[in-house]
């Protein structure tokens, strides 16, 4: 499109793509539709990767931000909401800088409750976009009065995928996350080894940073099973290519703000079946028999039964399989261009009047 509007970006953008987190990934993402939009050189990106322990360069950056930029787009962690928010908040009222928050995660409800503050710093801002139409309702009711909708998207590579495949007898299963307790890898890793021991033919692989205070835990786990392997981490744009092999992804979280993950995102667009635990906003991006099947959060030792369902579907997962592919497109960055677009000229036009 093109433009002479200075674009403002401060998040975690992590140029050398040493990080694979959603924070990380969502802010490069967005970056991506900012160039695309208005210009690589109209676009200025203040990088809080290591903010705390680059704490003159990020001040220095954030200060140019806001003196030129008129319009400002915001993706911070929890932690980087208590940091930036009230610097922010002032640049929107006297500054008259029109900040546009995309949220990371899906617990600013229960941030507000602990920081009430932060409500009147988000009624400060343009906009406060969010994954989830249940979280708008929520922050409403906490009186943010500018929350909308902005669906999580993703730029991935272009993989060519066969419309059907065959199923069985031999499944192959993945998960594609932080490796962390709570992101239920110990319990998908039981899953396949019960699984295998009933004379299923299958096997897991595992890909994903692992977390530190995981890490001892995890390394253990795949010594005593045999059928499970960790792949190692794989560059955003490149996971449906990753993903696109395997039988169905397993989402066996146990993280109660779970937000709308990413990796749904990959295994929807590569026409994989998802295995999940029915977090909060699960019916939001996934329909059992439609794009996978679920069972109740909190229930992780259910993941067998539904593991079992899927594998009796056979080659009636193709159904699924194309499920999948039509819910891909609420995600794409086609489907959020346009918002984001319109919400900056509405903006721009609004402050000249």
């Amino acid at each position: 499109m093109g433009s002479n509007r200075k674009i403002g970006l401060i998040g975690r953008l992590d140029p050398d793509g040493e990080l694979f987190d959603g924070q990380t990934v969502k802010t490069r993402m967005m970056y991506r539709l900012l160039c695309e939009l208005y210009g690589e050189g109209n676009v200025y990106v203040v990088d809080t990767k290591d903010y705390r322990h680059n704490a003159a360069r990020v001040a220095v950056q954030t200060a140019r931000c806001l003196l030129t930029c008129g319009d400002v787009f915001v993706s911070l962690s929890r932690n980087g909401r208590k940091a930036f928010f009230p610097l922010l908040s002032f640049a929107a009222r006297h500054l008259h800088t029109r900040v546009y928050h995309n949220l990371i995660g899906g617990w600013l409800a229960r941030d507000l409750g602990e920081y009430p503050k932060q409500v009147d710093y988000l009624n400060d801002f343009t906009v406060n976009w969010v994954e989830s139409r249940q979280l708008v309702a929520k922050l409403g009711e906490l009186g943010v009065s500018n929350a909308e909708y902005l669906p999580n998207f993703k730029y991935l590579d272009e993989v060519e995928l066969p419309e059907t495949r065959h199923y069985g007898p031999s499944y192959r299963f993945c998960t594609f996350s932080r490796v962390h307790e709570l992101k239920g890898i110990g319990d998908a890793i039981d899953a396949v080894e019960r699984l295998c021991v009933e004379g299923l033919d299958c096997r897991l692989d595992i890909y994903g940073p692992i977390d530190s205070d995981y890490k001892e835990e995890f390394e253990m786990s795949l010594t005593r099973c045999a059928s499970v392997e960790y792949k190692g981490c794989v560059a955003p744009e490149n996971s449906v290519q990753a993903i696109a092999g395997y039988d169905a992804l397993l989402f066996p979280t146990k993280w109660k703000w779970e937000g709308i993950p990413g990796t749904i995102i990959d295994a929807l667009v590569a026409g994989v079946p998802v295995i999940a635990a029915k977090w909060q906003y699960y019916d939001e991006m996934l329909e059992d028999g439609v794009t996978g099947f679920g069972y109740a959060f909190g229930r992780n030792e259910l993941l067998v039964g539904e593991i079992k369902r899927f594998v009796a579907l056979g080659d009636g997962a193709n159904e699924v399989r194309k499920g999948c592919k039509a819910r891909a497109e609420a995600y794409s960055p086609e489907a959020v261009k346009g918002i984001v677009a319109a919400a900056v000229n509405e903006a721009a036009g609004g402050a000249q009047a």
